[in-house]
Parts: structure tokens; sequence; C-alpha cells
């Protein structure tokens, strides 16, 4: 998923993906919420009476009517023993134990420049941990969850650490995650993340995405068709703008691409300090100047109504300013109040917006939030694909049965070819990375809030449609194989 920046709990900042999202798409997900130290730990769970989260008790969740979690299946137990370090293998498989699988989450909470980074990476995967554990674990093993900060600068340190203990990551993203790929697929290490961000990450061997916005060669962007529908006249100047960090330069240029294939014509291209500006009114007073009347924004909520403040202080409107999903943030509405009025602000939402509680896994998430972690961020886009991505483990490690192993669940998860995390996402087909979703919801932003635009929706709030999804021809890079560290999927155990 391609992603940006979001707002730290208390107000900090924290960049955010759609990667999944100011350091992009890149700092993928700001979000909203108080900011509390992590660090890597284990974290024990807490259970909660049967039939209070709000999921039903007996383990399924939204439209996924299969329990996901549950006690061992009859006449069977857990996969056999531990073993300390090491690749698995036969029945020594690496975090597992008869009654325990020991699984990481990775995010950038403790990044000095943005602290609480995408803390709503490790809250979503609290929660589905606590919910999981009451039920009895998957097939009887009591989930060990350990919370991997990579603090940005960190990723290859804290997927080496995995790979001395965890048997797969699950739910986390890193803004920084081309550098530990080669260290995950040397020790085999398997990945269901909820954002990824760079070139090598998308679409690399052992990842399987639970929600995906785009590829090495396809970006999700129906929203481009709405705004082209809308607003005809704008595609004639069109200005695109992002931090100065390469993933998310590499992620406009994407987007700036499918806008190109309708026609599009950029008059603005440019780029600001990842860590915010002292003053946002050059940026204002340059898209005056070259006569925006569409601007696509790639960072975070704050940044964005920073930018807004400064067009307002010159009283210059655009015809639309677009964003990816990471803007679906309260923090966008508080700080840019009145300014939001004057813009046209839009979010390609690629995840179900909170205000659709008439899909039933919506509510659900939020009351699992109240149950398990009352403060934690559970308005964050981000966690849902995080969250996501656990049921999408979840559900293929139970069908491994009483004998849980790298190669059965990655396999389950890799041929799936339907997902929506019952109802928490756009549909997505896991076993074809390459393409990208072709759901998205239309929200735009004003002071009063966030809206839904139903725009031809044809699957709950969903516009799916093939042309959402934008084949791409520029060179955006090269996931990371196997046989780029020596290695294949017979060595996969």
């Amino acid at each position: 998923m391609h992603t940006t920046p979001r707002r730290a709990r208390g107000g900090r900042l924290r960049p955010n993906r759609v990667v999944a999202v100011g350091l992009a798409v890149a700092l993928v997900a700001i979000v909203a919420g108080c900011s509390r130290s992590s660090g890597t730990s284990s974290s024990a769970t807490t259970a909660a009476p049967s039939g209070s989260s709000g999921a039903p008790a007996n383990g399924q969740f939204g439209s996924i009517t299969d329990p996901v979690c549950g006690p061992a299946p009859a006449g069977g137990s857990a996969s056999a023993t531990t073993v300390a370090a090491g690749p698995a293998t036969g029945a020594n498989v690496l975090g597992v134990t008869p009654s325990a699988l020991r699984l990481g989450v990775v995010s950038d909470t403790g990044y000095s420049g943005y602290p609480g980074l995408n803390q709503e990476l490790f809250d979503a995967s609290d929660v589905f941990t606590s919910w999981c554990n009451s039920l009895g674990g998957i097939n009887g093993h009591q989930i060990q969850l350990d919370k991997l900060d990579a603090k940005v600068t960190e990723f290859k340190g804290v997927v080496t650490q995995a790979c001395t203990q965890d048997f797969a990551l699950v739910g986390g993203g890193a803004v920084l995650d081309s550098t530990g790929q080669t260290e995950r697929l040397s020790c085999l290490l398997p990945d269901f993340p909820g954002y990824v961000v760079s070139a090598e990450a998308r679409g690399s061997d052992l990842s399987v995405q639970a929600s995906n916005g785009g590829s090495n060669t396809a970006v999700s962007f129906g929203l481009a068709r709405y705004l082209d529908e809308k607003f005809p006249s704008a595609g004639s100047a069109v200005g695109y703008i992002t931090a100065n960090v390469s993933t998310t330069v590499s992620n406009k240029n994407q987007y700036q691409e499918a806008g190109a294939s309708l026609g599009w014509k950029t008059v603005y291209d440019d780029q600001y300090n990842a860590v915010g500006e002292s003053t946002w009114l050059p940026f204002a007073e340059s898209i005056r100047s070259k006569g925006v009347k569409g601007l696509y924004f790639v960072g975070s909520a704050t940044n964005l109504a920073k930018l807004l403040g400064a067009l307002g202080q010159i009283n210059y409107k655009l015809d639309w300013l677009a964003s990816s999903e990471n803007l679906y943030d309260p923090a966008l509405i508080t700080q840019g109040g009145a300014d939001l009025d004057l813009n046209n602000v839009y979010i390609n939402d690629g995840t179900t917006p909170f205000l659709s509680t008439e899909v039933p896994a919506i509510p659900q998430y939020e009351q699992l939030f109240n149950t398990y972690l009352p403060n934690g961020l559970k308005t964050a886009s981000l966690g849902l694909n995080s969250f996501a991505a656990w049921l999408l483990f979840a559900q293929s490690a139970k069908s491994c049965g009483a004998n849980i192993t790298r190669q059965c669940v990655y396999q389950a998860a890799a041929h799936t070819t339907s997902f929506d995390g019952g109802g928490l996402s756009g549909q997505v087909n896991p076993s074809t990375p390459e393409v990208p979703t072709q759901c998205f919801v239309p929200v735009v932003a004003s002071a009063q809030g966030f809206a839904v635009i139903n725009w031809n929706a044809n699957d709950g709030p969903y516009n799916c449609d093939p042309k959402n999804v934008f084949p791409l021809s520029g060179d955006y890079g090269k996931a990371t194989t196997l046989a780029d560290v020596g290695k294949s999927m017979s060595d996969l155990h």
C-alpha cells in the first residue's frame, strides 16, 4: 500500500502508506492520538469476557464467517517443538511451541523526528492479539507479540532481530523498508505487512499483502477519474508536491504518470522538507504563479493544514486538492479548520471509511479497541490495514491445522485470490501483488469533518472498477527476490 504521514498522539507529528503514509507514502502514516514509548518488547495480552468485544465471540469478524481464532482442533494440538534461533527445519519451527506462536510487528514509533510515528500499527496488533488470545489463539497457539521499533533508520536491525526469534512479521511497516529485505529473505522470514513503501518491498518474495494500493508496475488511483469527471478543466494545470525523500518522490511520480494518462498537464512539481517548513507561503505563492488548478499532495495532515493555511492567506482557491488515505485523519480537520472550506480536499481512500458504520467490520473494529485498548488509535486508517494483515495471517495459519510451518502459512496466504479484511478494505487479490485493488471510496474533508461521496458505488461504499488501476510504464524499481540472496522456495520449511 502506498501511504504518507500522519499525526502523533498528543498533537505531535509523525509521518505516515500507498503506501500504505511528512516522510511519505513514505513517512507513511502520521496519525492522531497520544504518543507512547515503544521500543522492542514482547507483550502479554489482556483477555476480556467472551462476547464483550463487539466482534462475534466465536472468532468471526465482519464478513469473515469462518472463525480465524480459537482453540486447537479436536484431536490435534499445536506444532511440535521450538528452536531458540536459526532457520526452521522439519518440526523444529522457529517461534512455534505447542502452546504459543511468536510473531513480530514493525513500526517507527521511536523516530526522534516524529515521536509516535505509525503507533496505530502497534495498537491494531495489540488489539488483534488480545482478542484472538481471548478466544484460544490460533489453533490453540497463544500469540506472543514482539513490537519491533525501527525508528525509521533501524529497519535492518529489527529484521535481523526478528530472524532470531519470530515465526513471521505481521501487520507492520517501516518508512525505510528497502533496507532490510535482503536480511529478511536470507533468513526466510515471511512478512504480512500493514503497508509497504519501497520498490524493494513491494511484491517482494515471502511477502503477502492484505491491502494493496500500488506496485512497481501499477497504481490504484480511482480518485483521478472522479476528479477528471467533476472538474474537467482542471486537468490543464495540475501540480504535485511531496517531501524530499526518494520513496515519496517515486510515489508522487507514479500518481503523476497516472494523471498524465488522463491528459493532465503538469505545470508545477515541487518538494518540501520532510520534517516540515518554517513557512509555507513561498509554496503557496509558487502554486498561484503557476496557475495550478488541481494539486496532488504527498505528506502529513499537519503539513497539508499548513499549506492550506498559506493558500488561505493569499486567498488562492484550487479546483481540487487530492491525497491518499493517510489524510483521513482527525488532525486534518482540527488543524485545517476553515481553510478546508476554501479548497476542495479529496482523499483516495482504499480502506473503509470510519463513517461507513453500515459495514459491520467498522463498528466491530472500534469496539474491539474500546474493549482492549480504549486509548489506542482506533480511527487511523493504517490501523485497518494492519488488522486486515492479521486476519489474513490468522486465516492462513488456521488452515494449516496442527502443523504450522512457514511454508504452509505462506502458501495458504499467497494462494488467496480474494480478500477484504472482512470489510475493512477494498477487495484485493493477494496472489497477484503486482495488481493493486480496483476499489476506492472518494472522501471529502471540510471544517465540519469528513464526508463519503457515493460515486458509482458498486460494492458497499466502494467504487470497484478495473479502470481505477493505472498501468505504469516508468521504471519504479524492482522487488527483492529469494534468488537475489541465493535462496529459493525449496528452502522454505
